[in-house]
């Protein structure tokens, strides 16, 4: 035991030799939370990914009809204004990428709807946003596919009224009210989107949210020290030296890990305190959900830095790795962009990695959930670093051999 205080108190003094490190270490997670708090807050309580946008009708036809295709495009929130130009005025306009997209309505337009002919209505898109050119396509293809439905439905009705063997002038009157019913209705519908809410599985402020990304990435940071020191002491052959001394290799390996401890508990305790009185964050939840969920972050981030230690030949290389893992788990486990934007792999994937199982335990903090707990995410988290020890002592056992 005098052996193994004796490693601790060195290692201590080595770790805090670079204090202006240290206290980086501890600032960088309060800085990084409000950074994003604020620069990001406004996208997650928006509802669409994109800002609304203007968009130019040059209307040929010019009649009560058209009036009403136009009055359809004003109540879509996603353009935030329809202007009324001639041709060239609208076109000038796209040239001069003041609107996403240009919309010719031809002459004689629903003349042609209403005897099945369906003169084309041109869009013209700006090459230079592609992504608003192919909402405004989009939304006139929509149109155009439901006046089609239409008239299959008003063919349908004259094939079975000639079937049906009626006078001409019941066909006609058929016919008439057969339009107006169906094209007619399609071009003055008034609900062109439906939007709904959807329930956010927990209810929690942006503060709340990214405190939860970038609590595990800076814990993960905060390991990285210690990992160094057990790469350097490697590398310079001290780790060699200690061996043929009465000093054991597992109290050279926790010696560094209750430093990284000492600090991770300490960084710990300054996100409850700030985040707490600062973005009035909710850590009212039970403190035994507290602790199990931190307990699984310290095993799991603890059997990350060995880990990356054992499989890093230099100090050079471990910087590398440990600096590209984290980022690496840090965007697949939704740290950086949120898990329910990405694509089905990623999500997959995302479950093998530490940021993933801790996010959703803090998220659940923050929540106030009496239904569930961080019971289940403190497990996973605990098996992960289980896992991340094995493998770092095969690897070294591996290493010595060779």
């Amino acid at each position: 035991m005098t052996s193994f205080m004796a490693l601790l108190k060195n290692d201590i003094k080595l770790f805090l030799r670079d204090w202006k490190a240290c206290i980086l270490l501890l600032a960088a997670p309060l800085f990084f939370i409000s950074f994003f708090s604020y620069a990001l807050s406004p996208y997650l309580e928006k509802s669409s990914f994109i800002e609304p946008f203007p968009i130019a009708v040059a209307d040929r036809e010019d009649t009560t009809q058209t009036r009403m295709l136009i009055n359809q495009l004003e109540e879509i929130s996603i353009f935030s204004e329809v202007m009324i130009l001639d041709e060239e005025e609208a076109l000038r306009s796209l040239a001069d990428k003041e609107v996403g997209g240009v919309i010719i309505i031809p002459e004689d337009f629903t003349s042609s709807v209403a005897i099945g002919e369906n003169k084309p209505v041109t869009v013209v898109g700006n090459g230079v946003m592609p992504l608003q050119a192919y909402i405004v396509k989009s939304t006139v293809q929509s149109a155009a596919n439901l006046v089609s439905a239409a008239q299959g439905a008003i063919n349908t009705i004259w094939h079975y009224d000639t079937e049906a063997g009626l006078s001409d002038s019941e066909m006609d009157a058929r016919f008439n009210e057969a339009v107006m019913d169906s094209v007619l209705a399609a071009l003055a519908r008034t609900s062109i989107f439906v939007s709904e809410e959807a329930v956010d599985e927990y209810t929690v402020t942006p503060a709340e949210y990214f405190t939860a990304a970038l609590i595990v990435v800076f814990m993960m940071f905060a390991g990285m020290p210690g990992m160094k020191m057990l790469v350097t002491e490697r590398t310079s052959g001290i780790t060699s030296r200690l061996a043929a001394a009465p000093v054991r290799i597992w109290k050279v390996v926790l010696s560094k890990l209750l430093v990284s401890v000492m600090l991770l508990v300490i960084q710990f305790g300054i996100i409850i305190f700030l985040t707490s009185r600062v973005f009035n964050n909710y850590w009212g939840a039970p403190v035994k959900d507290v602790l199990m969920l931190f307990g699984g972050m310290i095993l799991a981030v603890s059997a990350w830095s060995v880990f990356t230690a054992s499989v890093s030949p230099t100090p050079a290389s471990a910087d590398i790795i440990g600096n590209l893992g984290i980022l690496l788990m840090a965007v697949l486990g939704g740290s950086i962009y949120p898990l329910t934007s990405m694509p089905e792999g990623i999500r997959r994937i995302s479950a093998f990695t530490i940021n993933r199982w801790a996010m959703d335990g803090f998220m659940v903090l923050f929540s106030g959930s009496n239904v569930t707990d961080t019971g289940a995410h403190a497990l996973i988290l605990a098996a992960m670093g289980l896992a991340m020890f094995a493998a770092s002592a095969f690897t070294m056992r591996f290493a010595r051999r060779r």
